[in-house]
């Protein structure tokens, strides 16, 4: 029999200091999140919920009103805290600006024009200010106490690589050769910045003198900016990559979603690290019965088909899962609700259900998914 993924014991561990939740779109991944957040913090930790893809019915299941790029703390939680929070990327490039530009120099980068531009277009930058508001909640919470966990919802799987990638492809962005054009203390701005008059004169004419000042000072803050980028970057590569970060997979028992699965804990594999288990989500329920039952059950013929069928979904399901999923990761299940995830009563339910697990059974076993 396949091990069973202890969720439970997962969230307890106060040496997990992040969990990043990762799969494709359409199982329930947002909602896992939320049930693991709300799990380990009413088992007494306190968690920061980041989610990265713009899951709006997010904030509902949690009762809020909305989801900012500030933490809101979550009402109606026991035992411990719970903040709430969606990445705002142009929050996050403007806070990374306050953070790590020279002081006298934050306000004049924020209202300048070629910022403005580069914070809205830049190639990568959701992934990048991921890293950076993940690098930010992490520092807070080492330097207040304020969380002693953060959960990470991941946009879908393929787009998930790309935030882990992030860390790594910011050092390469910045010693390319666009930003090395910026920099005023190495590139050909350092002509502008040595006050060189016919280089200042010639480009002035070609871009305007306004321009011209405000490349100037965009250019010697923002390679600034770029550094503090650099050194968050490196502080979370190094916790991605530590036993302090623990990777959940979130699948659905459909084919594609498996496969899915699969190729991520590939990737993590080729990455240096591993999953720390997969939750198979919206597993069809099948009743189990004694021999005794069963037979009486045959006395209702529709009741008894009903039976049939769920035994047929869940054998169907189960092959999926056995062929698609590494034997050596742990699984757990957890059965399709009957309401949608929609107020916290049921994110709470959904999390209950995580943590008291529910295993692979054998192929001549009773389904362990109960209704």
């Amino acid at each position: 029999m396949r091990r069973l993924f202890e969720v439970g014991e997962l969230l307890r561990d106060t040496t997990v200091r992040v969990v990043v939740t990762c799969g494709t779109g359409g199982v329930g991944k947002t909602s896992v999140s939320a049930a693991l957040a709300v799990s380990a913090a009413e088992s007494g930790r306190h968690v920061v919920l980041v989610t990265v893809d713009p899951a709006k019915r997010l904030a509902t299941a949690l009762g809020l009103e909305g989801l900012g790029g500030e933490p809101q703390p979550v009402p109606g939680i026991t035992g411990g805290s719970l903040d709430a929070l969606m990445l705002d990327m142009t929050q996050t490039f403007d806070d990374a600006v306050r953070s790590h530009a020279p002081k006298n120099r934050v306000d004049e980068v924020l209202r300048n024009p070629f910022y403005k531009a580069l914070s809205t277009s830049f190639s990568g930058t959701q992934d990048y200010m991921a890293t950076e508001k993940l690098g930010q909640l992490y520092e807070q919470a080492r330097s207040t106490g304020r969380w002693d966990l953060i959960v990470v919802d991941t946009p879908p799987s393929r787009s998930a690589l790309d935030f882990l990638d992030a860390p790594a492809r910011l050092d390469k962005l910045a010693e390319g050769p666009v930003l090395q054009l910026l920099a005023p203390s190495s590139g050909p701005l350092k002509l502008i910045g040595a006050g060189l008059s016919q280089v200042t004169w010639l480009i002035s004419k070609v871009i305007g003198s306004k321009a011209l000042s405000d490349l100037q000072v965009f250019a010697t803050a923002f390679e600034t900016v770029m550094g503090g980028f650099r050194r968050r970057a490196g502080v979370v590569r190094k916790l991605l990559a530590s036993p302090a970060t623990a990777f959940v997979i979130v699948a659905s028992p459909r084919k594609a979603a498996l496969d899915e699965a699969r190729y991520f804990v590939g990737q993590l594999r080729d990455r240096g690290t591993t999953a720390r288990g997969v939750v198979v989500n919206r597993v069809s329920p099948a009743v189990s019965l004694s021999r005794e039952a069963e037979e009486s059950l045959k006395q209702q013929p529709e009741a008894y088909d009903w039976w049939q069928t769920s035994w047929v979904t869940w054998r169907a399901q189960r092959s999926r899962m056995v062929s698609s999923l590494p034997v050596s990761l742990p699984i757990t299940l957890a059965r399709t609700l009957e309401r949608e995830v929609t107020d916290l009563d049921v994110v709470r339910e959904l999390g209950l259900l995580l943590v008291d697990g529910a295993g692979l059974a054998q192929e001549d076993e009773r389904p362990v998914i109960d209704v």
